[in-house]
């Protein structure tokens, strides 16, 4: 962590720890309208949120599928035109008032969830499409500029004033909801566990050396770091690794690198799975009746890369029925893998092991930067608590409680009187960017 906040260019031996420029924490108190979009993928969303000023609030969206010509052989002006046009429909269905153009403007925060350069809170130029999107002439062009220009050719009263990050979003949402009063606790972290995974906190501007402090609005104390922690430890010193981990890393694009993220995301427990299943029947180890009818060779689902999700791995994982008959309907039903009790018995503890080893190594960064931020809060009997999104952290059976085990089992809080609890804080991207664009100067 410290690695990364002194170094600006990218390396295999530190985390990014990328500065957000957002430089407040919502307390709950705000009040106001305002605006969120967020393009993610092949969706654009466009949201309203009222903050009532007493940690809840009131949302209105509307969905658009973006067209598959503005996705590839396009331009950037086409497809920032077509996302200026959503925000004026938007605008005419829910909020006349401004539309109108009588009413001012609406401060809005725009998720972009593909790689930019980040300067400030409303600057950040587009470093490389993912996701299916390829318009050349976008990269290395000021998002957050390309918006507001086809905003502002349209007449409409929005100000774009924040780019926003789901994970940094998913802190700022729980932080607003979290009613201290009630809860008697501080919200210190915002993560994601799900598809991937990632983490936020606000960090001391004086650790912050890579930082350039004339960016930085006077008075400000802090900045939030996205960690972007799935690539911790891409050389390996620490974590654990099996000949399982090389296989799949070996089947990803981006080979070598967020190898944290491979050993507990969602996107790779299935995958994980699989290639340990494969090399069991390679073995004769495991159904050795299927073995030896099918001549050694692997049934067709089970040789396809990527087809489990952590969503049938949480079937698997708690299956107490009579003789395991739901796990054998799961793997009928998702592989055309027929079992016996025994090998279902066994498939069943490899998932376990899998899901607890996740568990426990999502505990790393969460301890780690408890550890670092708790002597900011020694004066201040609270707790600690965490905000959460993501399918894995809120869906996967024990999942959370395994964090927490193995969090107590590290101990970043012994000396103190504190506990740390997991909450579970939904859209980072919406509610989270509105409230980036509420802080925003």
């Amino acid at each position: 962590m410290d690695e990364g906040l002194k170094h600006s260019a990218s390396a295999k031996e530190y985390m990014p720890m990328i500065p957000t420029f957002v430089t407040g924490i919502p307390t709950g108190k705000e009040t106001g309208l305002y605006l969120a979009a967020d393009l993610g993928g092949t969706n654009f969303r466009v949201c309203s949120i009222k903050l009532n000023g007493d940690h809840t609030h009131e949302l209105k969206q509307s969905k658009f599928k973006i067209p598959l010509d503005l996705m590839k052989n396009s331009t950037a002006d086409a497809l920032f035109s077509y996302l200026a046009k959503k925000v004026e429909a938007f605008l005419d269905e829910h909020h006349k008032e401004y539309s109108a153009n009588t009413n001012g403007s609406l401060k809005l925060g725009f998720t972009f969830s593909f790689p930019v350069d980040q300067t400030a809170l409303n600057r950040g130029k587009l470093i490389r499409w993912t996701k299916g999107f390829d318009l050349p002439d976008c990269v290395n062009k000021d998002v957050v500029e390309l918006l507001q220009t086809h905003i502002d050719l349209l007449g409409v009263k929005v100000d774009v004033v924040a780019l926003a990050n789901d994970t940094v979003g998913t802190l700022l949402s729980r932080a607003y909801s979290n009613n201290e009063a009630k809860t008697h606790a501080n919200t210190v972290l915002g993560c994601i566990f799900g598809t991937g995974t990632n983490g936020a906190y606000f960090e001391k501007l004086s650790n912050i050396s890579k930082l350039d402090l004339t960016t930085v609005p006077k008075g400000a104390t802090g900045m939030v770091i996205n960690t972007e922690w799935g690539s911790f430890d891409n050389t390996l010193k620490v974590l654990p690794k099996t000949k399982y981990d090389d296989i799949v890393d070996k089947e990803t694009a981006n080979q070598g690198y967020h190898l944290f993220e491979k050993r507990i995301s969602g996107m790779f427990l299935g995958e994980l799975l699989r290639v340990i299943l494969i090399d069991l029947f390679e073995r004769g180890f495991i159904f050795t009746e299927l073995f030896e009818s099918r001549r050694g060779s692997l049934p067709h689902r089970l040789s396809e890369p990527w087809l489990l999700d952590s969503e049938v791995l949480s079937y698997l994982q708690i299956d107490d029925s009579t003789d395991l008959k739901m796990s054998q309907l799961v793997l009928e039903n998702h592989l055309r893998l027929p079992t016996t009790r025994e090998e279902r018995l066994v498939i069943q503890k490899i998932t376990q092991v899998v899901s607890h080893r996740a568990a426990y190594l999502s505990s790393i960064p969460i301890a780690a930067i408890v550890g670092r931020v708790k002597d900011q809060y020694k004066n201040d009997d609270r707790n600690f608590e965490i905000g959460c999104d993501g399918s894995v952290v809120e869906f996967y059976p024990g999942f959370q409680e395994k964090i927490l085990e193995a969090f107590n089992l590290i101990n970043p809080l012994e000396g103190t009187n504190k506990k740390l609890s997991l909450k579970i804080a939904k859209d980072g991207s919406g509610v989270g960017a509105a409230l980036c664009a509420s802080v925003a100067i």
